[in-house]
């Protein structure tokens, strides 16, 4: 009766350690459900479009939903069966939505404790809804600044902006900088119309600078950067200017009857890269303006045209100003002689 009862014991506790380490006797885990082809469309329409959300629900386990739900701007929407089974199936809501810009996801519950929310943070954005045409999403300027900071009224200063609109509704009316009050165009430079970097090139006098930039989408909506206030920058010294320098001055013909035209001409070059402001020649005690023939007009050839009387008197010379208080004389001193003109 001893060694009975001692084989009971035994074959009790060996039942009990199969129990224990086999997984057909185990508690099965319960896993969270899956949501897949999780959307909303259209993705654009109006107050009295009819928008569908649907999403696909799938448990592992077989577990049917407590809950499938669409959040849309947190206002959660319950969502119905409609193709599949309960546990494996596409739900679906329909909305009618305010007008504005919306951002929406899914949740749903397996009834066990497992959830799932798609996206897992954040919301997707849209729908985007208009009252009497589609709504439009304002464009977004962003990144933008200037190049140098710091400098003096020699530099070219650069002004950069990125411009994007969502809407990909055509290129923008125009994107701009407001600098000391005055408005530039700018232009693209790199990226599509609404999609890119737009830039504005300029030298800017010595002192304090702000500025702003602004764009007008295609519709005609208007956005700025910042939105409020302006940029300070940049800050520009004045900048020590280089008088310019005249050169191999020449008349052509040097002699000829007073039918003939005469060519005054005389190089002009400024290493601060000025232009003339004042450009002239004075024949006989006269001035006359002179053009740029050739080259650049900071370095370049200037020429006067004119017929003279018969003389072997004439004299002349040459007065250039940079604008910059840069002032040069042709010759320092007195004056060039010519040219000789006669009858015949």
């Amino acid at each position: 009766m001893h060694k009975r009862q001692l084989a009971f014991v035994a074959a009790s506790a060996v039942l009990t350690i199969l129990i224990l380490v086999s997984p057909s006797f185990a508690a099965e885990p319960n896993h969270k459900p899956c949501l897949r082809k999780a959307q909303i469309r259209p993705i654009d329409g109006l107050t009295k479009t009819s928008f569908v959300a649907t999403v696909e629900y799938y448990d592992p386990d077989g577990d049917v939903p407590a809950k499938v739900e669409v959040y849309v701007d947190d206002v959660a929407y319950p969502m119905q069966r409609v193709k599949g089974r309960a546990e494996h199936g596409i739900y679906r809501a329909r909305l009618t939505l305010p007008p504005g810009e919306h951002g929406y996801y899914f949740y749903a519950e397996d009834g066990r404790g497992m959830s799932e929310r798609y996206p897992r943070y954040g919301a997707k954005h849209g729908p985007y809804v208009g009252v009497r045409k589609p709504f439009n999403r304002v464009a977004a300027l962003t990144d933008g600044g200037v190049y140098f900071d710091y400098g003096t009224d020699k530099n070219i200063y650069t002004y950069t902006v990125h411009y994007k609109d969502r809407d990909d509704c055509g290129p923008p009316q125009g994107v701009y900088v407001v600098v000391d009050g005055i408005t530039h165009q700018m232009t693209l430079h790199k990226g599509t119309p609404n999609d890119g970097i737009y830039l504005y090139r300029t030298t800017l006098p010595a002192g304090s600078h702000g500025y702003y930039f602004g764009a007008s989408d295609r519709q005609g909506d208007c956005v700025t950067l910042p939105r409020h206030g302006f940029l300070r920058g940049p800050e520009v010294a004045e900048s020590y200017n280089t008088p310019p320098v005249l050169h191999d001055q020449r008349i052509v013909p040097w002699s000829g009857s007073y039918l003939a035209k005469f060519a005054y001409t005389v190089h002009y070059t400024d290493e601060d890269f000025d232009p003339p402001s004042l450009a002239l020649i004075y024949v006989d005690g006269v001035p006359h303006q002179l053009k740029l023939a050739a080259g650049k007009p900071y370095a370049g050839l200037y020429l006067y045209r004119t017929r003279h009387h018969v003389s072997n008197e004439h004299v002349y010379y040459y007065h250039f100003e940079d604008g910059r208080g840069g002032v040069v004389r042709y010759p320092r001193i007195g004056t060039f002689h010519g040219p000789v003109v006669t009858r015949w």
